[in-house]
């Protein structure tokens, strides 16, 4: 793990959240054109919790606050529905923007890290390591970088 710093690291875990975040758009499209309407909706609910898991690795609690976010508009259910809007469309998209504003915000950050934050975080990805590789595609530059860890 020592030739990656956190750096490196948090950069390559935003590119897969960057793609998981792609196919979650493409699902959502089929998934306003579609009859199949709770199959979609749960392999949405499925990339989402992915999204999550490399949320929860990267450790921002404003990131980790979006996902609350989320949760809480989905129990909120029907109380905050405009009438004809869709649920699952309009949380979906609250979660994505709000994560695309926190990513672009990771990127330009430099926090200064104490070096047991970063062997924490070192920790936690090992920990994490098979999850993050069954997250990407097989033979992806993110897959040959987090099968290195």
């Amino acid at each position: 793990m020592s030739r990656y710093d956190r750096r490196d690291i948090m950069m390559e875990l935003i590119e897969l959240s960057r793609d998981i975040k792609a196919e979650i758009m493409q699902q959502l499209n089929y998934y306003r054109a579609s009859v199949y309407k709770s199959e979609t909706a749960a392999m949405v609910e499925g990339k989402i919790e992915q999204l999550q898991l490399v949320a929860d690795l990267l450790g921002d609690d404003e990131l980790q606050d979006a996902f609350r976010d989320y949760e809480a508009m989905k129990r909120g259910g029907l109380t905050m529905a405009t009438p004809g809007e869709c649920l699952l469309s309009l949380r979906t998209m609250n979660l994505m923007q709000a994560t695309d504003r926190i990513f672009a915000d990771l990127i330009n950050r430099h926090p200064e890290q104490s070096p047991q934050d970063t062997l924490q975080f070192s920790r936690n990805i090992q920990r994490h390591r098979r999850q993050l590789l069954s997250l990407c595609r097989q033979g992806s530059r993110q897959w040959a970088f987090f099968s290195t860890l």
